[in-house]
């Protein structure tokens, strides 16, 4: 398995266990952003790209503006952005 591949599929190993598992991830590769973080980023124009991991239902509800829906059983099979440089932001539901 290629580098790139294992380091994503690593990415949606940790998203879902943190959305689906409720437990906060922790680990150096992939730190965790505050709401107010992502705001900021957002609102700087900084570039971003924000996945919801979500059902197609749930993200339909609810979801933030200008991000894009890829469903827990099509996460897998995703067409990822070419740019290894962007920044990924996953989000869901989550809990307290």
């Amino acid at each position: 398995m290629k580098k790139s591949n294992l380091r994503w599929l690593m990415v949606w190993i940790l998203t879902i266990s943190a959305c689906f598992l409720a437990e906060r991830v922790q680990a150096e590769n992939f730190p965790e952003i505050t709401a107010e973080q992502v705001k900021a980023k957002l609102d700087a124009g900084e570039k971003l790209l924000l996945i919801n991991p979500l059902s197609d239902i749930e993200f339909q509800d609810k979801h933030i503006p200008g991000s894009i829906n890829i469903p827990l059983q099509n996460i897998l099979v995703a067409d990822l952005p070419k740019d290894k440089d962007q920044l990924i932001i996953t989000y869901c539901l989550g809990g307290t």
